[in-house]
């Protein structure tokens, strides 16, 4: 069965049976209005008994009505926006396949049913520029809907909606627009993401917004009186927001997206470290139980990524070389070898997100947020507590730091540096951990971290692509092409020590930072 996909930017607004249409042609960057058109929709939406996938602001239906009637997933991207992927009508009661796999990591074992019916009956309206072109599209909808989830129950309202013909940043600022004149005119931006977000109201704790994963390290900012909170809050809703976008980066994976693997690890990478720094806050069982899980899952991850990389790395040096020193077809080889590589790595990564251990493991972390098992030290004050751990970061750097100075030069020195890296990030992740109770010194930490691990992570890509280069280079049969990578060896022994010695420069900053108290 064919799928497409699409990203959607949307505004969605409450109004009452009473309230005017406003004046479109009026609105600023508005040249003309389309003459409307009317549409009867009725849409059944999919879901778990448990609404999972509500819960994390995904909605699956079948709609029939409309221009546009088929299967419809759609996926949270960042506020406003959501990609939609769309599958033809088929069965009334079999989702398809090709969207069931995407959604696997919210449903995991769990049966998918009917959970609610709604009929809207649709006036659109297209928006058009001065220059003919459509810039977006307005619908006013009255929707009647019927909940089979729950208490049986039905209820109707109205609502105003924006689309924007173009999803790529260039509408945002007509968005803006559109929101403030038609607020203007009498209707109230709407904080719930779907149509069925407000069928199920509170439901089950749904309720406003549903979540959002944006950025990895967004985060509020730090809360007055952070002082009486409890050391574990912090921790706890840090851990939330990464699980959230480790979920939507797997959706991500399943559909084959740009950079969607790296992202996952990195979210998988953060959960574990920040368990690992803020362990003393939780019961040791749960927590070393999820650093196994999370281990193990970064390495399945981490082996289609490192190929990525040193493929990228590799492809861009015998692109750098002159003509007369790449001897032989060596970038129809490497393309090759890596691409065998790749291709190993992402069905073990597939095989993965399927497995009962992972599924497993996405409860465990879910049920670990919910219900953390919290020591005394969990629950003390947040301020000193969290200080502290992080303090013990900084010295873990500085104690690593020093002995990769002392550390031989070679190969010691190499997977000294490496160890230092580490250190760097899991520091930089226990400071996000606790920006939230210590503000601007937490980020400053945080920050300088960031260009420890970055200049280190040079390094060690650098370290991996020259022992690639060695046995490409050693290999038999290589003949001419040895000349090759051991000139690519050179340079990348060269960009080695240029990163060791501006890491040696620029660290001194870093290894004096702490939190205070």
């Amino acid at each position: 069965m064919a799928t497409s996909s699409s990203v959607e930017a949307e505004q969605k607004f409450d109004a009452l049976e009473s309230t005017p249409l406003p004046m479109l042609d009026a609105i600023d960057g508005v040249g003309r209005v389309g003459d409307p058109v009317s549409h009867t929709l009725e849409a059944t939406y999919f879901d778990t008994s448990r609404l999972s996938l509500a819960r994390h602001g995904i909605t699956l239906r079948r709609r029939t009505g409309g221009h546009d009637a088929g299967w419809h997933l759609k996926l949270p991207l960042g506020p406003g926006k959501r990609t939609e992927i769309h599958a033809p009508l088929g069965s009334a009661d079999t989702v398809p396949v090709e969207l069931m796999d995407r959604v696997l990591a919210y449903t995991r074992a769990h049966a998918v049913l009917a959970v609610a019916t709604l009929h809207t009956d649709r006036m659109s309206y297209a928006l058009y520029g001065g220059q003919g072109e459509r810039l977006a599209d307005f619908v006013d909808d009255r929707v009647r809907a019927h909940v089979t989830v729950g208490d049986d129950r039905r209820l109707e309202w109205r609502e105003w909606e924006v689309e924007l013909a173009a999803s790529d940043g260039t509408g945002d600022s007509l968005l803006a627009t559109l929101t403030r004149q038609l607020s203007a005119a009498g209707a109230t931006p709407s904080h719930r993401s779907s149509k069925l977000a407000t069928a199920l109201g509170g439901l089950g704790g749904l309720g406003g917004e549903l979540p959002m994963a944006g950025k990895a390290d967004r985060k509020p900012d730090a809360a007055k009186g952070a002082g009486k909170k409890r050391a574990a809050d912090a921790v706890l809703s840090y851990l939330q927001r990464q699980l959230a976008g480790l979920l939507l980066q797997d959706a991500h994976v399943r559909l084959g997206r740009d950079d969607s693997v790296h992202q996952m690890r990195a979210f998988t990478r953060r959960i574990r470290s920040v368990l690992h720094s803020y362990r003393p806050l939780f019961a040791p069982g749960p927590v070393n139980d999820l650093e196994r899980g999370l281990k193990s899952l970064a390495e399945t991850l981490g082996r289609y990524r490192d190929t990525e990389v040193l493929h990228e790395r590799l492809r861009v040096a015998l692109d750098e070389l002159p003509e007369n020193l790449v001897l032989g077809p060596l970038h129809d080889e490497l393309d090759q070898r890596m691409m065998i590589r790749a291709d190993t790595a992402l069905a073990a990564i597939r095989t993965r997100l399927t497995s009962p251990g992972y599924f497993r493991l996405l409860d465990d972390l879910e049920a670990f947020i919910e219900a953390p098992p919290l020591t005394e030290k969990g629950r003390a004050p947040a301020r000193k507590t969290t200080a502290k751990l992080v303090n013990k970061a900084v010295k873990r750097l500085r104690k690593r730091h020093d002995a990769a100075v002392s550390a031989a030069v070679g190969q010691s020195r190499e997977e000294a540096l490496h160890r230092v890296r580490k250190s760097a990030k899991k520091l930089r992740f226990a400071a996000a951990a606790a920006e939230s109770v210590h503000g601007k010194p937490a980020a400053k930490l945080g920050k300088a971290a960031h260009k420890v691990q970055s200049v280190l992570g040079t390094h060690q890509d650098s370290v991996l692509a020259r022992r690639e280069l060695l046995d490409l280079g050693s290999a038999p049969g290589t003949a001419s092409a040895a000349f090759t990578y051991g000139v690519l060896h050179a340079r990348e022994s060269a960009v080695s020590d240029a990163t060791e010695r501006k890491y040696l420069k620029g660290s001194a900053n870093t290894l004096k930072l702490r939190l205070k108290k």
